[in-house]
């Protein structure tokens, strides 16, 4: 994210999340503080979708430089 209160506060969205993937912000953060936290990065304008998945990204392409052969599967079924 290019701060590295951005990114703290990304990885613990994510963590916050990532736990209870089914949850909303309220429920998924501990107490009202973190969840408002959550809202505030969200609505912070360094962060965009873009900027969140860049690196995952740039990894994984890296990850994939390594390999011979490199299936990339979809599954669009809801």
């Amino acid at each position: 994210m290019g701060d590295a209160r951005l990114n703290r506060r990304l990885v613990r969205v994510a963590e916050r999340l990532g736990a209870q993937p089914n949850a909303s912000i309220p429920v998924a953060c501990n107490g009202w503080a973190e969840t408002q936290a959550a809202y505030r990065w969200l609505a912070h304008e360094a962060v965009t979708w873009e900027r969140v998945l860049t690196p995952h990204w740039n990894c994984s392409v890296e990850r994939m430089r390594g390999q011979p052969v490199v299936l990339c599967i979809q599954d669009s079924t809801e």
